[in-house]
């Protein structure tokens, strides 16, 4: 059908292609980095994404893929939390899905950061578990492999975490506090097309994007109301 053959074509980048993406994904990349040495507690959300935006132009990038996400604490588990109108960001965690356009290719990254340079133990907690399903789904990024099964490990990995840090019982409710997907293909769209019930191909480029988000009023401990974790990179696909 037309729609699978655009999936085909549009799910396996040209390598004009991967030379546009790999530039959107470095700018995007140095634009968190800048954030990441200016935050501080004081600051505002929108501040946060002007930051972005002007590193962004600043090296040459004609937009944002999508509208940029800049959550602090409760606002970090709002999932396409776009009104960016906390006024400081205070002593939260602030997480920043930001990913810029450039020559038309998008790139889509997320970075969650303590806006005072350091984790309380229950964010540390959230946040290595969400990097460690990360590190296991990044070992499935190869040709072959079934498009479900990067899903599959990140359900079992924050699953089983989050039954050892006592925030469920079974792992069945791992969809309570991971609520989206962890990965889709990238490109022209910050969504491309590419095909989901297929296996990985060389050279596809997608996110990987495990995230927590335990909102207040959560059936846990209350330590951990509030904290809202995504960690999400571009990962070209490769033979190997």
């Amino acid at each position: 059908s037309y729609s699978q053959d655009m999936d085909l074509l549009r799910g396996v980048k040209m390598p004009e292609e991967l030379e546009l993406l790999k530039k959107t994904v470095e700018i995007s990349a140095q634009a968190h980095a800048e954030v990441m040495r200016a935050i501080k507690p004081g600051m505002s959300e929108r501040e946060l994404q002007g930051i972005f935006e002007y590193v962004h132009k600043r090296y040459g990038a004609e937009d944002e893929g999508y509208p940029p996400i800049v959550g602090a604490g409760a606002n970090g588990c709002i999932l396409h939390y776009e009104e960016n109108n906390e006024t400081q960001v205070k002593n939260q965690l602030v997480l920043m899905d930001v990913g810029s356009e450039y020559h038309g290719y998008s790139a889509d990254v997320t970075r969650t950061v303590p806006a005072n340079g350091k984790f309380t133990e229950e964010q540390k907690a959230i946040y290595q578990l969400v990097y460690d399903a990360q590190e296991e789904v990044f070992k499935l990024c190869k040709e072959g492999i079934p498009y479900g099964k990067l899903e599959d490990k990140t359900q079992e990995v924050l699953a089983n975490g989050l039954i050892k840090l006592g925030i469920i019982k079974d792992a069945k409710d791992v969809k309570k506090y991971y609520t989206h997907s962890v990965s889709h293909h990238m490109g022209l769209d910050v969504h491309d097309k590419g095909g989901y019930g297929i296996n990985l191909k060389e050279n596809m480029v997608i996110t990987v994007e495990p995230g927590i988000y335990i909102p207040a009023g959560s059936p846990c401990d209350k330590k951990w109301w509030d904290i809202g974790v995504r960690i999400e990179d571009d990962v070209v696909i490769g033979k190997e």
